[in-house]
Order: structure tokens, then C-alpha cells, then sequence
């Protein structure tokens, strides 16, 4: 799992191909298909790896007695958005079309429920309520960020890679901004 997740860091899913996984961690193709059906499944499989690590960043930074609510939020955010930098993997469009296309219906169906516990989880380490804020709806919006982020310039070339970090830096404050009102209202 941490080479999968190492390899869509460094290299990108597209460029990662079975072969070179496999070398890696030292198993033949054969034995890898008796626990994967393709790539596809193993990088789902790597992203619910993931999420605990994810969770538990998430609340070392809400246990941080140096960090405000909001800083601990925006560093979680910010960390994620720059993906790689921080030692998250998070796929780019084109990867999440790819993997997307090659999944059964009920492994989509059991992967979308997941990402749905995942981000209610982390609204509840956050501290705002999950009837305040849509855990799909804080999902979107934290995938998109992330997702477009990664995009540029390659896959979104109209975009302006210049004030990139300042987008990033933008739709943080929205999303903590949104946040904290529901906390506030609860």
C-alpha cells in the first residue's frame, strides 16, 4: 500500500504500471492478481489505507494546544491540497477518470460510502456537526480544491499556475470560514 501510494506521490498512476509495482515490493504479477483484480482496485485499496493517517493527522493538529481551530483546520487543508509535499497521494482527474472506468459498479458504490465516513469523520474532529455540514458536500469541496490544484497547468492549461497558492489559499478560507459558522450555529 505505502508503495502504491509512494508511486501516485512521485510518478502519477498513469506512469506506474503493474509491473514496475510489483518489482518494487518484490511479488510476480501472479501474486499480485490473487489479492488485486487490476491497479484500479489497488489504488482504491491504498486510498482506504489512507484515511487513518489522515484521521490521525487530523486530530493531532485539533490536539495541538499551538495551533487555533482554524490554524489546525487550514494546516490539515493546506497539507492535503499539496498532496505529495505532505505524503498524501491524491489523484489527479484524469487518474480518478481512469480508475473510476475500470471499477464494478459495487466497488464504486463501497468506495463512495467510505469517502463519505471519511469526511464525516473528519467534520467530527473538526468539531462541526455532520446536520451543519454535508460530509459530501465538505468532501466535493475539498477534492475539487485538491484536484484542481494538481491540475495546474498540465490538465488545466487556461488556469493561472501563478496565483495558484493564492487560490489554494482562497477557497481554504471559504470552506473554514462556512465551517466555523456551523460551528458556531450548532
Amino acid at each position: 500500500m505505502r508503495t502504491i501510494l509512494q508511486c501516485i506521490m512521485n510518478r502519477g498512476l498513469v506512469h506506474s504500471s503493474i509491473d514496475a509495482l510489483c518489482k518494487s515490493v518484490g511479488i510476480s504479477k501472479t501474486f499480485f492478481y490473487s489479492f488485486f483484480s487490476s491497479k484500479e482496485e489497488l489504488v482504491l485499496q491504498a486510498l482506504r489505507y489512507q484515511q487513518p493517517k489522515l484521521l490521525c493527522y487530523a486530530q493531532e493538529l485539533m490536539n495541538n494546544p499551538e495551533f487555533s481551530w482554524r490554524e489546525s483546520v487550514k494546516a490539515f487543508l493546506k497539507n492535503c491540497c499539496y498532496g505529495g509535499k505532505a505524503g498524501f497521494a491524491i489523484l489527479s482527474i484524469e487518474e480518478e477518470q481512469q480508475v473510476y472506468r475500470c471499477l464494478s459498479k459495487e466497488s464504486f458504490q463501497a468506495f463512495r460510502s467510505d469517502q463519505a465516513r471519511l469526511y464525516h469523520d473528519l467534520l467530527t474532529i473538526f468539531g462541526v456537526p455532520a446536520n451543519k455540514v454535508d460530509p459530501r458536500l465538505f468532501g466535493n469541496l475539498s477534492l475539487t480544491m485538491m484536484m484542481i490544484y494538481k491540475a495546474i497547468p498540465d490538465t488545466m492549461p487556461f488556469l493561472f499556475p501563478e496565483v495558484a497558492d493564492d487560490m489554494v489559499e482562497f477557497q481554504i478560507n471559504a470552506l473554514l470560514d462556512e465551517m466555523q459558522r456551523a460551528k458556531k450555529n450548532q
